[in-house]
């Protein structure tokens, strides 16, 4: 099962990978105006939406440059994954943003010795996967993590043939560091379990998952909002629902965070969470 689905998997980025459009212009290449640093200030400045986007370019013209580089990919794969989950409403623009970012996210695994022995010994995703030490640990977390949102939208089938290797994986990160960027195993993890089509709904499970991030990272609100969209509606708790958005509406902004950018993306999609909530009658 876990051979077929690699290779199924590998059928789609083959042709995603050919059906998108090169990244660096054969008139430009390279350009030597263009460096990492260049692309990190672009990314610090990645609340504008303009700005994001350029520093998404920006990455994967110079990852394009160098295969091998842990850091440019990794970034890659966190640019494509921030594009997709806040600036991109389209559903296919989506889908091509998280699969570009798993994508990235692959391309340097794979040539992870232990990662690519592993994998091609034994065909085994899983396995593989069991094999990338802390290094790789931001290719790994933004690649599944851009999967993640790719397969949200898709049938339980197909979701169903990937959850253990999303879980999997999860489960190495936390052993990596449990702590990961601001509780991202405990609020993957719960979003995680809210839309398992095979472990039924643990309701316990899932609140204890939310309730670790925001312990470890109170002032990141993807944490409140991912335990709005995920354990409220599963539990009907109206109230919560709209006490965890609030506090998200109402944290006063702070431009020195790190991850500010997030924060003020977190509150637009608060507000659009009330308002989908609302028309779709998420309580009953």
């Amino acid at each position: 099962m876990r051979r077929f689905s690699f290779i199924c998997l590998s059928l789609i980025f083959i042709a995603c990978s050919a059906n998108r459009p090169n990244a660096i212009p054969a008139s430009n290449r390279p350009n030597p105006k263009l460096t990492i640093a260049v692309a990190d200030s672009l990314w610090a400045g990645r609340v504008d939406s303009s700005t994001a986007f350029a520093a998404l370019a920006a990455y994967d013209e110079l990852a394009q440059q160098e295969p091998g580089s842990i850091i440019l990919w990794s970034r890659l794969a966190h640019a494509c994954y921030y594009c997709g989950q806040y600036l991109v409403s389209d559903l296919s623009t989506r889908d091509s943003l998280f699969l570009q970012g798993h994508e990235a996210s692959q391309s340097i695994l794979n040539q992870n010795p232990e990662y690519r022995k592993l994998l091609f010994s034994t065909g085994d995703e899983l396995m593989a996967a069991r094999g990338v030490d802390a290094s790789l640990i931001d290719a790994l977390y933004w690649g599944m993590a851009s999967y993640g949102q790719w397969l949200v939208t898709k049938s339980a089938l197909i979701r169903l043939g990937q959850r253990d290797l999303i879980q999997t994986t999860l489960e190495h990160i936390h052993d990596l560091d449990s702590n990961y960027y601001y509780g991202a195993y405990y609020r993957f993890k719960g979003a995680f379990l809210a839309q398992d089509p095979q472990a039924g709904t643990d309701t316990v499970a899932i609140r204890q998952s939310f309730e670790q991030a925001l312990k470890i990272a109170p002032d990141y609100l993807g944490n409140y909002t991912l335990m709005a969209q995920y354990l409220c509606p599963v539990i009907q708790d109206k109230t919560l629902f709209y006490k965890l958005l609030t506090t998200v509406l109402t944290t006063v902004d702070e431009p020195g965070l790190s991850y500010y950018p997030e924060n003020v993306q977190e509150k637009i999609l608060a507000e659009n969470l009330m308002f989908k909530a609302e028309k779709e009658d998420w309580f009953k």
